[in-house]
């Protein structure tokens, strides 16, 4: 399989994107995996650990003592990666770390072509879930560490790209991203401009699909206006929309005064400015908050919760319904 290129994964001290407390990067040269790269990192910004990241890493402020600064690892990461295209899993979470770290350290940031784990999975397996670990098991790959240890997810980010182009019949990173009608994200370095890894827009958007207005009314999302922001990780924002309109939520694509909850996910790098820390999205429902509107803000995970639940619900009642005796009036 010809062309180089290099997976990536960051983990983070705390909420705040760039604070970088570790990278792992796995090259991969004519379909194998050439090499890798894996350091601690001495998170920028100050804000110290949170005891929610390290539950989920298990990186602590031990661990990172006397581990390299931001600008310090950006310069091995750099020579490491030296001008190959990268591949992340979720790169919006990834590119977005990379770019508040450099802001934050006032530090240049690099010239990037990168590519995307997770819009190609979309295209290659049906799932019902595109974390890492899911598309990892259907494509075949085992994950050798624990997933969110940088190096394991770089290396198993690595592997599922190898075996999506096995299951598309290519042999390089530009070849399938051109069969899957997928454009690299890039930073130019010149400009400061973003494009995201995403599917080309050759096809017209789906419609927002309209609430079903027979769900159960005693779910979260009946009745309501639900706007998504950011990238969802277990499904696609048109997913999402169908399932929202299953349980009687109508989404919309902005946020309004009619809005009720805003869903957030992993923010796309793109559409950020240096400096800016929440979504146009984001800042809009807050705003409105500050204002006095009533508008809830929940995460991917109460999201997915709530949906669950609600769905649950509907088909309770649905089969009640059908249990019930069918009497005429005749």
């Amino acid at each position: 399989m010809g062309g180089d290129w290099v997976a990536i994964d960051f983990e983070t001290a705390n909420y705040w994107p760039g604070s970088i407390c570790s990278v792992g990067m796995t090259a991969v040269a004519d379909g194998e995996v050439a090499g890798r790269f894996a350091t601690y990192v001495e998170p920028p910004g100050g804000g110290g650990f949170a005891s929610y990241n390290i539950s989920i890493h298990g990186i602590t402020p031990t661990l990172v003592q006397g581990a390299p600064s931001w600008p310090e690892a950006l310069e091995q990461i750099l020579a490491f990666v030296d001008g190959r295209p990268l591949v992340a899993h979720n790169a919006a979470f990834d590119l977005g770390a990379l770019r508040a770290a450099c802001h934050e350290t006032a530090s240049l940031c690099p010239e990037l072509r990168y590519a995307c784990s997770l819009v190609v999975a979309r295209r290659t397996w049906k799932l019902l879930a595109y974390r890492l670990p899911f598309v990892a098991e259907a494509a075949g790959v085992a994950m050798e560490g624990q997933h969110h240890d940088a190096q394991s997810d770089a290396d198993a980010a690595a592997r599922v790209m190898l075996a999506a182009m096995d299951a598309h019949g290519v042999n390089s990173l530009d070849d399938l991203l051109g069969k899957l009608q997928i454009r690299y994200g890039s930073h130019n370095a010149v400009s400061g401009s973003w494009s995201t890894c995403r599917r080309r827009a050759y096809e017209k958007r789906p419609s927002i699909p309209q609430a079903n207005q027979n769900a159960d009314s005693e779910g979260m999302f009946f009745g309501r206006y639900v706007c998504i922001t950011g990238t969802l990780g277990s499904m696609t924002r048109s997913e999402a929309q169908e399932r929202l309109a299953a349980v009687g939520g109508q989404a919309t694509p902005g946020v309004s005064r009619k809005t009720d909850i805003l869903v957030v996910g992993t923010p796309d790098p793109s559409r950020f400015v240096p400096g800016m820390a929440l979504s146009a999205k984001h800042r809009k429902a807050r705003d409105l908050l500050d204002a006095g509107h009533d508008i809830e803000v929940l995460s991917e995970a109460e999201f997915l919760e709530q949906l669950s639940l609600s769905t649950s619900a509907s088909r309770l009642d649905a089969e009640a319904a059908l249990s019930r005796p069918c009497v005429s009036d005749a």
